[in-house]
């Protein structure tokens, strides 16, 4: 069976609590389908910026703009979200000038608070909806759990929700609950004398091996795409919508190169407002008529751009940017947004800052990554594990360890969406020749299994979604002999193992008596020693 089948078929198998994409609850039949998210022009203000009096020839407009927030809303050492104060700064902006535009490019979901993790996405959806952005687009994470989570997010009840090239095809009737995508094609808002139409793009999903592909969003539903003509699709808008407004705008979740790309092969776009590639930029690139910001991510940066539209002559005069550091000494938090947020995680107080365990000593990332090998063997009961130094995201100081900090270290990407994480353990029976091999193969990985090896032996192996699921890559041959099953999330595998000597009453980098531990190996990634665990 060919290895993306395998996969495909132990994602709509995978249950219990690690089971992401509820199929059998959300499964629909393509011609229940609508054909696109929205194909008409959608007008909105709101009430929100003041009406054109008609009396200046010249009108200020104001973006205030982040991307890929990443879940990273939890209360910093001061004490305020850091995504409070990106709505704080929005207020002090907007008092400057009444006519200002709150953007927000996408990614919000994956890598940041555990709440999202314990909550099922729910807590970052209530979060992004809380902080009360004018335009939205949808990044790749922000279909990490699923189609009823993707279209509650989407259905925000103030924001406009853009994405021009996400389509659901089909012949109308129900998505799950009555619900139907709250993103639309494009849409304008009056701000003032001046009419903004927005746009938003998408990047395109991300596979098991985190390369991109086309097709299908979710496994197994086919309807709902992502195209990648980009360059086209925006020609298209342009085309249709450049003359209904006085200023273009696309909000863009493809990141700096292709926006680039865009702008460098159409005419007519005034703003490019990016995300995706993680871009910090200190002052805006001019590609042919387009301006093009990028404000970096987590919620480090806030871009503000300014510009003047000339009524008259319809045009814009002046153009300038800032971007911002988000600093709890510089940037006020929102009191209420702050308030809203703080009663989101209060049912997480718990996982966000109660001890589950100890360090005695500093941990570093191959450490780290030994560690996660070592809680393999014992938490999936193999005889082997394979744990990538790439896998651990943060570096840890010796003292109490929480549930937040164990998470911070082993980040979540489900890639596909919807299946387990890009750096979860799955379980694969191995011949001890082929363990040596792939021993040989994983130098980035730290090891823990047998010492001595038998090569016509049969031992149970786990390792990472990657190499799980791209054997032939890795290891030049499918190193298998039994299809890959799912065990658990690298974060949750460590934290079992927490609690474990926790109960014990051992620190988690304290070395005891484990699974076979007079014949087990263990060693660091890239360093090719290969010392006796104990």
């Amino acid at each position: 069976m060919d290895i993306l089948e395998l996969l495909t078929g132990f994602c709509r198998s995978w249950r219990l609590g690690r089971q992401l994409f509820l199929l059998g609850v959300i499964s629909i039949a393509s011609a229940s389908l609508a054909s696109s998210a929205s194909a008409h022009l959608h007008v909105d203000s709101q009430g929100r910026w003041p009406e054109c009096d008609g009396r200046s020839a010249n009108q200020p407009v104001s973006f205030v703009h982040v991307s890929d927030i990443h879940a990273n809303y939890n209360p910093d050492t001061e004490g305020s979200s850091p995504v409070s104060r990106v709505r704080g700064y929005y207020e002090m902006v907007k008092r400057e000038n009444s006519y200002t535009v709150f953007t927000n490019a996408g990614d919000d979901y994956e890598k940041g608070s555990i709440t999202e993790e314990v909550s099922r996405g729910r807590s970052t959806r209530e979060v992004v909806q809380a902080l009360g952005f004018d335009v939205r687009t949808i990044g790749n994470h922000d279909f990490a759990w699923g189609l009823q989570e993707l279209l509650q997010f989407s259905s925000d009840p103030r924001a406009m929700v853009l994405s021009t090239n996400a389509r659901v095809r089909g012949k109308g009737g129900d998505l799950p609950h009555g619900m139907s995508p709250g993103w639309k094609d494009f849409g304008i808002l009056e701000v003032g004398c001046v009419r903004i139409g927005f746009f938003g793009m998408t990047a395109s999903p991300y596979g098991y091996d985190g390369r991109q592909h086309d097709g299908p969003v979710y496994p197994g539903l086919p309807a709902l795409e992502i195209e990648s003509d980009h360059i086209e699709i925006a020609r298209q808008v342009i085309e249709k919508y450049r003359q209904e407004v006085d200023i273009l705008v696309m909000v863009s979740h493809l990141g700096l190169n292709t926006d680039i790309r865009i702008a460098e092969q159409t005419s007519g776009i005034d703003l490019i407002l990016g995300g995706h590639s993680h871009t910090t930029m200190d002052g805006p690139l001019r590609v042919n008529s387009s301006d093009i910001i990028h404000t970096g991510s987590h919620a480090g940066h806030i871009g503000r751009y300014d510009l003047v539209y000339d009524v008259n002559r319809k045009s814009i005069t002046t153009r300038s940017f800032q971007l911002i550091a988000n600093r709890p000494e510089s940037i006020p938090a929102d009191a209420d947004v702050d308030l809203k947020i703080a009663t989101i995680l209060k049912p997480f107080l718990k996982q966000l800052k109660d001890a589950v365990v100890e360090l005695k000593d500093d941990q570093q990332r191959p450490a780290m990554a030994l560690l996660a090998a070592r809680a393999a063997v014992e938490k999936l009961e193999v005889d082997a594990a394979f744990v990538s130094e790439g896998s651990v995201w943060s570096e840890w100081r010796r003292g109490e360890l929480t549930l937040q900090d164990i998470y911070s270290a082993f980040l979540v990407e489900r890639e596909p969406v919807g299946t387990p994480g890009r750096t979860s353990m799955y379980v694969v029976k191995v011949r001890g020749a082929d363990l040596f091999h792939v021993r040989a193969v994983l130098t980035d990985s730290a090891y823990c299994g047998p010492a001595e090896i038998d090569p016509d032996v049969l031992y149970t192996v786990a390792m990472q979604k990657p190499q799980a699921f791209g054997q032939q890559e890795f290891f030049a041959w499918n190193i298998s002999a039994s299809a890959p099953r799912p065990g658990a999330e690298l974060w949750e595998i460590v934290a079992a193992y927490a609690g474990e000597m926790k109960a014990r009453n051992l620190a988690l980098d304290e070395e005891v008596d484990g699974k076979q531990a007079d014949n087990l190996l263990a060693y660091l990634p890239g360093d090719g020693k290969k010392d006796s665990l104990l």
